[in-house]
């Protein structure tokens, strides 16, 4: 049965919502398996049971790290101690640090590496910490990197590519240099100090780097089936972390709070999640859910729906992101209609998210952030963030938490940073999603969207072939599964009771077939790393397949690897097809 929201949304309290945030600012940097963490924990299951559930805490062990201490000394005609900070899984220094000559590298990029020799070196760049120019840097040999911000702040960050906890060598993966961010102020200075002649730098970081025990509170309303949407937002932070995530933690216990009163209406169920691991551990909280329980939310999770970064100050239009082409046009049409405020559209979304790898796909669809750990499970995923405008004078085009705020990350997230009607709309907004996905008869799905993301990403992989592989063929199979899809939609249409229950299965089960191989290269039961997003990419090696001469040995080995890839993608859409006509 549907519920009428309108109740739903008048009780969220704005109260309510700053009590929370203030109470988890205060505890501080709140670092994953530390005391602060577990000070948040406790005070997430306080409030859960105040409001009546039962929650659970998960305790798990896993490899996180964080920076201790980072201290930047430049010399030259005079030494300078610059302010910076570290970051999760930068390497550690002597006592006596690391000494050497800088080298400016650009944004960090390879072919920026390839144009200075920073073999025992270390390199300055333009950009934020990442794993892509933390690898770079180490493959080129660099023994330390200096980041650095688009302003006065300095960000920590995390470098690590590997998804989670490490298994067996993944930790080999880790790009081994020792690392400082500093503000774009302090980069210039250091710049204009390198015109006059040589600069040295002297790095020095403890970085703590290990096993530790993590803390994941859950709490459930269950629904007269067993299907439930999955909704998360992490909580450990840097800083004192108001808009990344310490709203995000008060927006979900506020939906805990006023979604219970629905207890014993909904059809489907609603779990509630709080991620440790986020900051210093590449999402390992999420990841150690999806693999601890995979085989649950295979068969009974509806959509995954990520909550970070909401209630930020000046944050006035609606950025659909990390959403899902069958779940899109519910989750934007719903921000339409419940706020009333502006949506980026998917063809402006570039603008506002991002480059993502696809030349056709939409920008909008998820990337390889934001604890999108259930991609292997299938689990269709959605969010949609108030985000700052391009316009607006702290928005910071390289920052992609805080609402797109240059505070994010830094010393400056405090807690004047967030606002508490614009999280109260967010919290409106989210309940509204969520109760509709709860109680509708047929879930508010469009399966033959998966297939148009098909179709968009092997056009891009026709265009770079040509006619070496059997593109059309492929292509021919998912004009022909969008149709399939899009009969199987029409059918769906109106259906009440156990038919409706019967096509919310088939959904499900669409989705967990087509969802890993569009999203993810590895296995179900893997995860990729954290380096980018593209449809469909285990085909990637089709775009760099004209590098190599037709006749080269490495370009034919490429053809029947790609050729066994689009074996896989097939397979996929064909089990797709068959089970919408069964």
């Amino acid at each position: 049965m549907e519920i009428d929201a309108t109740k739903t949304r008048a009780a969220v309290s704005n109260a309510h919502l700053s009590d929370t945030v203030a109470a988890l600012c205060a505890i501080g940097e709140k670092v994953a398996g530390s005391n602060e963490e577990a000070i948040a924990c406790a005070h997430i299951v306080e409030k859960l049971r105040s409001y009546g559930y039962e929650p659970v805490v998960h305790e798990f062990l896993s490899y996180v790290s964080h920076p201790v201490s980072t201290r930047l000394l430049i010399h030259g005609e005079r030494t300078e101690e610059i302010a910076a900070v570290g970051v999760s899984f930068g390497l550690s220094t002597p006592k006596e640090g690391t000494r050497a000559a800088i080298v400016l590298a650009g944004a960090g990029t390879e072919e920026d590496f390839a144009r200075v020799d920073a073999r025992g070196k270390v390199a300055l760049i333009s950009k934020l910490p990442s794993p892509n120019n933390a690898l770079a840097a180490a493959k080129a040999g660099a023994i330390g990197l200096i980041c650095s911000s688009a302003g006065k702040q300095r960000h920590k960050m995390i470098i690590t590519p590997v998804w989670g906890t490490p298994e067996f060598d993944q930790v080999k993966a880790i790009p081994r240099v020792a690392v400082a961010s500093i503000s774009a102020v302090d980069r210039k200075a250091i710049e204009a100090r390198m015109a006059s002649g040589e600069v040295e730098a002297t790095l020095h970081c403890e970085v703590a780097e290990g096993w530790r025990t993590l803390r994941l509170p859950v709490a459930e309303l269950k629904g007269r089936e067993s299907p439930f949407a999955l909704v998360g937002a992490h909580y450990c932070s840097w800083f004192d972390g108001s808009t990344d995530n310490v709203t995000g933690d008060a927006c979900v216990l506020e939906l805990a709070r006023v979604l219970k009163a629905h207890e014993g209406q909904l059809k489907h169920g609603i779990r509630f999640c709080w991620w440790p691991g986020h900051s210093h551990g590449r999402y390992s909280g999420s990841t150690w859910y999806a693999d601890t329980f995979w085989h649950e939310l295979h068969d009974d999770a509806i959509v995954y729906f990520n909550i970070d970064s909401p209630g930020v100050r000046g944050a006035t239009v609606y950025v659909p992101r990390h959403q899902m082409a069958e779940v899109a046009a519910y989750n934007e049409g719903m921000t339409r209609e419940i706020t009333g405020w502006t949506i980026v559209s998917s063809a402006k979304a570039q603008l506002a998210l991002g480059k993502r790898g696809d030349k056709y796909v939409s920008a909008t669809r998820p990337s390889r952030a934001a604890d999108q750990s259930f991609w292997g499970v299938g689990v269709s995923s959605m969010s949609v963030y108030s985000m700052l405008t391009p316009e607006d004078p702290d928005r910071d085009q390289n920052v992609g938490g805080s609402g797109g705020a240059w505070w994010w990350h830094s010393e400056h997230e405090t807690i004047d940073k967030f606002d508490a009607d614009i999280l109260a709309q967010d919290t409106r907004l989210y309940a509204s999603i969520l109760l509709g996905l709860a109680t509708k008869e047929v879930l508010p799905f469009e399966t033959a969207a998966i297939a148009t993301d098909y179709l968009d990403s092997l056009r891009e992989y026709d265009e770079a072939a040509g006619d070496v592989l059997p593109i059309a063929a492929l292509l021919a199979e998912a004009r022909a599964l969008r149709a399939a899809l899009e009969a199987f939609d029409t059918r769906a249409e109106g259906l009440t009771g156990a038919k409706a229950s019967a096509a919310n299965r088939t959904i499900l089960r669409v989705a967990r077939t087509l969802n890993p191989i569009l999203y993810q290269a590895t296995t179900p039961f893997a995860h990729d790393p954290a380096l980018g997003s593209r449809a469909l990419p285990s085909l990637a090696p089709i775009l760099a397949l004209k590098a190599n001469p037709p006749d080269s040995d490495a370009f034919r080995f490429a053809v029947v690897g790609i050729l066994r890839r689009m074996n896989a993608v097939r397979h996929q859409m064909r089990e797709a097809k068959r089970l919408v006509e069964a």
